[in-house]
């Protein structure tokens, strides 16, 4: 099939087809080419079922070491370590299960099922069909509200309009014609082309299919998803370095034990328990339940703020953003036509949609005044439950008129009213040919008055002007037209009524008058109205805290240079030429000189699948973490190439597939929420890391440091796990509910290469760590030399390790402050984890049955006083770490 349908003749592609532009295919016909070219349907994307997602929550490397280490524990029938460790992988799977099911289904939910039936001529007659039937060569008919089932050439068209802003991004619907266009169009410009998935918004037309399946437009961007590559998240990229290093550091500490203890002289089964023992130590069994907790704690606060995170792990990757490449159209502005001005040779007003400049007077007879009306006038929209409150209205009627209508209505201007005191009596609908549209209206007994609205330079082509006004005039229709507006322009003229209305009679009868094309000369100039898609009144501060974040907005849209170029100076974006390129000039240059105009480029202009892609690897090749944000199935593969894709919740279902955000209201601010949230995960999980991990490190150096002296173990496997669980994961989970920091916007995106623990960390985790290992160290071996019994010095090393990870979650809450800079009670989950774990703590030192399980005896007064003075030295040790590297930081 040949891909410049545009390029030729109905006549030629009629040949080519082997169809006919009034009888379509034969039934038969049709039959032999559905055979040859398949249905003319898209693959889509399966949601994963409860199983997957199920078994998808196992894919970690932290799991993998948890059921390493289980499995060893059940060879060796330590049976109570392996419930343990395998009580800690099921927590996390099903947290994990849970958030990610959730989402899953609310994803079902906003995908529409509904299959698109269409109008088919065949032998002659026209029928009804699904979709997926069609095939090239059909003849398909296109009326106001169909959506388009496949890629084809008009053959007729009757003032017909499309949308196809799912496609190419554009927000104004294209007007089609029926005449061949160059070869090198590009796709947004292809006006004698429909596309499978546009919206028909209005007139009607005639249609031979040219492609189907996944030959058509969006077929073609559906196969180039499935061959972009998925890379991992940041996040993942980190947990699968640390995992690795927590997975030599075991192999190598329990390798040590075993080797050293062999030399030593001690049996081989013995040491291989405690080399076990070394093993389960080392690993965190509450840093993977925790961090799965943090995640979906993070995914929920983001639906709250009506985003939602498709991947738990996506979540993360959303604060190390540093490029925001979004699209124009529905994302920075509402997708809709609104008036923002009228321009008279006098005076120049302009709205946002709620109020003018200047109280509007209805009775003036001003040029702006009459603009408003004749908008009005000569728009087919009308409410349709005008009956209602204001805010419950539903307009009807084609975009623009719409927007004239509301304008009207929001000057305090009635349609009804005015057509009551207008009466009209004839009327030419507006065609692309002629590019206007006129109403006559009954103005008095003696005279009529014509209202015409239409394109600016036919306007002032009717307009009896002085070359000056004339000049001027056009001068100001290319300055909006370079603001991103289109413009209309409007006129009107006093005509004789030859024909009085008889006495008695308020209304004329029909054919009183009509309009002549000699009445449409030397008419008297109205006004300009601008139309134009508003910007969110919220994306201004959302761009600006953008910045303040140090990220980078971009856009990347299929609309027009100067459209993109004003909504960028609006937003307060460079948008100088420099700083703006078109799909067509990026596809000429080579990938070296796209690299060195990178950095300068703000605004990319009609810009098709494929070069979004381009822009996006450009990006991260250069290091950067890129969300892309995208509504249309044109966008669906860079918003899986993207580190983050963000779909519009309104618009395609490919685009939702292929996204990891979806953005439930079409919101730019939502966004840069949800960075927000990003960060309070980065900083969760770095808190919990630190606390956990910390715990981890004691407890080996501890154990290896007993081992290589020759003494008994400090600590039993069992007490290790009941610490690592019970004493330290409760209070690491409690600071996924952390609030965020108050600078946290106002730092700069973190490097995706910059590893999960921070110089800060190591040393708390390590140098502290060893510190604190040190001075338990000690008072074991001071308790072994006063001979105190071994369960009771277990005991207290089991109960300092429990108190020091009290004092180190309070430190934790913050690690760049200092805990008098902040409230250490402020989160009330880890006060009550807290509670908890110290709670927990004299359960399992006098509770008999725990006694028995944990081999724990009772403490004494002095014992509590001893450990407590312990705690509170680390908590102030650990504060003086966390001040130097604040002191640090801030030089």
């Amino acid at each position: 099939m040949k891909q410049n349908w545009h390029a030729l003749s109905v006549e030629e592609i009629i040949r080519e087809l082997k169809s006919d532009a009034y009888l379509g295919l034969s039934g038969e016909e049709a039959g032999k080419r559905q055979q040859k070219f398949g249905f003319n349907k898209l693959p889509g994307e399966k949601l994963l079922s409860r199983p997957k997602i199920f078994l998808e929550q196992f894919k970690s490397p932290l799991i993998y070491i948890l059921v390493i280490a289980g499995i060893l524990t059940l060879l060796l029938k330590e049976y109570a370590n392996a419930v343990v460790i395998f009580g800690a992988v099921f927590l996390n799977t099903v947290f994990g299960f849970f958030q990610e099911n959730k989402t899953s289904r609310v994803l079902a939910e906003l995908k529409k099922l509904a299959k698109v039936r269409t109008y088919v001529v065949r032998n002659g007659g026209e029928k009804e069909i699904s979709q997926e039937e069609l095939t090239p060569g059909d003849l398909i008919l296109l009326h106001p509200g169909n959506k388009v089932p496949a890629d084809g050439r008009l053959i007729e068209s009757h003032n017909l309009k499309i949308n196809e802003a799912s496609l190419t991004g554009e927000w104004f619907p294209s007007e089609k014609i029926t005449g061949v266009l160059p070869e090198k169009t590009l796709l947004a410009d292809r006006d004698n082309m429909v596309f499978m998935g546009c919206v028909v918004e209005d007139g009607r037309g005639r249609v031979i299919v040219t492609e189907t399946g996944l030959k058509t437009e969006i077929g073609r961007v559906a196969e180039m998803i499935g061959r972009t590559k998925e890379e991992k998240t940041p996040y993942q990229k980190k947990v699968i370095h640390l995992s690795k290093a927590i997975g030599v550091l075991i192999v190598f500490l329990s390798l040590f034990v075993f080797v050293l203890g062999i030399t030593t002289g001690r049996e081989i089964f013995e040491m291989f328990l405690t080399a076990v023992a070394v093993a389960v130590a080392a690993i965190p069994e509450g840093l993977p339940v925790a961090i799965t907790v943090i995640l979906s704690i993070g995914m929920q606060r983001i639906l709250k703020k009506r985003g939602l995170v498709r991947k738990m792990v996506a979540a993360e990757t959303l604060g190390s953003t540093s490029i925001i490449c979004t699209d124009k159209t529905g994302t920075l502005t509402e997708a809709r036509m609104q008036v923002a001005g009228i321009f008279s040779e006098a005076k120049e007003i302009f709205t946002d949609g709620l109020k003018y400049s200047e109280e509007i007077d209805g009775n003036s007879s001003e040029s702006h005044i009459l603009a408003l009306k004749i908008g009005m006038l000569a728009t087919e929209a009308f409410i349709e439950n005008s009956e209602d409150e204001l805010h419950k209205w539903i307009v009807r009627g084609r975009p623009m008129e719409r927007a004239l209508l509301l304008a009207g209505i929001q000057a305090g201007f009635s349609k009804k009213e005015l057509e009551e005191k207008q009466p009209k009596i004839d009327e030419r609908f507006f065609d692309p040919v002629h590019k206007y549209s006129a109403t006559l209206h009954r103005f008095s007994d003696k005279k009529n008055i014509l209202y015409v609205l239409g394109a600016p330079e036919i306007i002032l082509k009717m307009s009896k002007l002085s070359l000056k006004s004339f000049n001027q005039l056009s001068q100001k229709v290319d300055h909006l037209a370079s603001r991103g507006s289109r413009v209309l322009g409007c006129a009107y003229k006093k005509i004789k009524n030859l024909i009085p209305t008889p006495k008695g009679v308020g209304t004329p009868t029909a054919n009183v008058g009509e309009i002549k094309d000699t009445d449409l000369e030397a008419m008297t100039f109205g006004a300009f109205i601008a139309i134009h898609d508003p910007i969110r009144k919220e994306v201004k501060e959302a761009m600006k805290i953008c910045r303040q974040a140090g990220m980078r907005p971009i856009i990347v849209t299929g609309d027009h240079r100067l459209t993109a170029k004003a909504i960028a100076e609006e937003l307060g974006l460079p948008a100088k030429e420099e700083n703006i390129i078109e799909g067509s000039e990026l596809e000429k240059l080579s990938e070296a000189e796209f690299r060195e105009k990178l950095k300068d480029i703000e605004i990319y202009a009609r810009v098709e699948p494929g070069q979004k892609l381009k822009i996006i690897e450009a990006w991260q090749a250069r290091g950067e973490v890129v969300a892309m944000t995208g509504d249309g199935v044109n966008d669906a593969p860079a918003l899986k190439k993207a580190d983050i894709g963000v779909a519009l919740g309104s618009w395609t279902d490919v685009a939702k597939e292929a996204s990891d955000l979806i953005l439930l209201t079409d919101n730019f601010s939502i966004i840069v929420a949800a960075v927000e949230e990003g960060r309070v995960i980065i900083d969760n999980i770095r808190k919990t890391v630190t606390l956990l991990v910390s715990q981890s490190f004691s407890e080996i150096i501890l154990i290896g440091a007993s081992l290589v002296g020759g003494l008994p173990l400090p600590i039993l496997p069992v007490q290790i796990l009941w610490e690592n669980l019970i004493e330290g994961s409760p209070q690491g989970i409690a600071l996924a509910f952390e609030p965020k920091e108050k600078d946290l916007m106002g730092r700069k995106p973190e490097h995706p290469n910059r590893p999960l623990l921070t110089p800060q960390m190591k040393t708390i985790i390590f140098g502290f760590g060893i510190f604190t290992d040190l001075v338990i160290l000690g008072l074991f071996l001071y308790l072994l030399k006063i001979e105190m019994p071994l369960p009771e010095i277990r005991t207290v090393v089991f109960a300092a390790l429990a108190i020091d990870t009290v004092f180190y979650a309070i430190s934790c809450k913050n690690l760049r402050k200092n805990i008098w800079q902040y409230n250490p009670f402020s989160n009330l989950y880890l006060v009550g984890c807290m509670i908890f774990s110290l709670g927990m703590l004299f359960l399992a030192i006098y509770l008999p049955f725990l006694q028995n399980l944990l081999k724990t005896t009772p403490l004494n007064f002095f014992d509590w006083t001893l450990l407590l003075g312990l705690g509170l030295i680390n908590l102030v040790l650990i504060e003086i770490i966390k001040w130097f590297f604040r002191i640090k930081s801030e030089k």
